[in-house]
């Protein structure tokens, strides 16, 4: 009898990674960016609430703590959520003015699922991270007396860290007024109301791109994006929507 539940506590062992590999190979939005790679399952860190209570702004923090090779760099880093009526929810292109790879934002989840964090470095090289997240209140039941809101962009603001001091990494925080119609949610009528979305952030250092975020309808209204820096002059932030119109600070 102890044989056979040592085999099966064994058996279970082998099994279990197997399930897990199976679980994103399933995922056809993530399996697209993988192809044929084999995603590192280390190094990299996603930390978002086990239980959210308001699935339109959930928290998430995504740091990397791998091993790079010599002028290896992360260049790419992707968010995406396997239940959400669009997968994608956030992604960033990071330059190596970045000097660490840690990043903040909030997320919009319309049901209990898992959430994805894919980077990429600049050797091709893949780090993969996953959290399921049970959702409360689904982030796509977003309250009704907002649907005559003015779907432009406004206030964008940026906190730079107190005493920067360069050469040190600190983090820089932005934000924007917006949104984000998902094009998912209808008005009082059962009308689809059309979809309005700021697309981008891009942030530039004397008119070179160091960084940038590429919104999706995962991303929550006013949406919010936290980094980290070692050098804070000259710096340009540029706000762009669907419809072409921007905003910088």
């Amino acid at each position: 009898m102890r044989l056979v539940v040592l085999y099966t506590f064994l058996l279970s062992l082998l099994v279990m990674p197997l399930q897990v590999f199976a679980d994103w190979q399933r995922f056809a939005a993530l399996k697209e960016k993988i192809q044929d790679m084999t995603p590192i399952e280390s190094g990299l860190e996603l930390s978002l609430p086990l239980v959210a209570d308001d699935g339109s702004a959930v928290p998430l923090k995504v740091v990397f703590k791998g091993r790079l090779a010599e002028d290896e760099q992360i260049t790419r880093l992707w968010i995406l959520a396997d239940k959400n009526p669009n997968p994608d929810v956030i992604d960033f292109e990071i330059s190596e003015h970045i000097p660490r790879i840690e990043l903040s934002t909030r997320i919009r989840l319309g049901e209990s699922q898992t959430v994805y964090a894919l980077a990429q470095s600049n050797q091709g090289n893949l780090w993969l991270a996953q959290q399921e997240v049970r959702v409360t209140v689904s982030g796509c039941l977003m309250s009704g007396d907002d649907t005559t809101a003015e779907k432009v962009m406004s206030q964008p603001r940026v906190a730079l860290p107190r005493n920067p001091i360069t050469g040190e990494a600190a983090e820089l925080r932005t934000m924007i007024n917006h949104p984000m119609e998902t094009g998912f949610r209808e008005d009082d009528q059962g009308n689809l109301i059309p979809q309005q979305l700021v697309e981008s952030l891009q942030v530039t250092r004397a008119n070179q791109p160091i960084f940038s975020a590429n919104f999706h309808t995962g991303t929550s209204a006013n949406p919010f994006v936290a980094f980290f820096l070692d050098q804070f002059d000259d710096l340009t932030f540029t706000w762009t929507d669907q419809q072409g119109q921007q905003l910088s600070e």
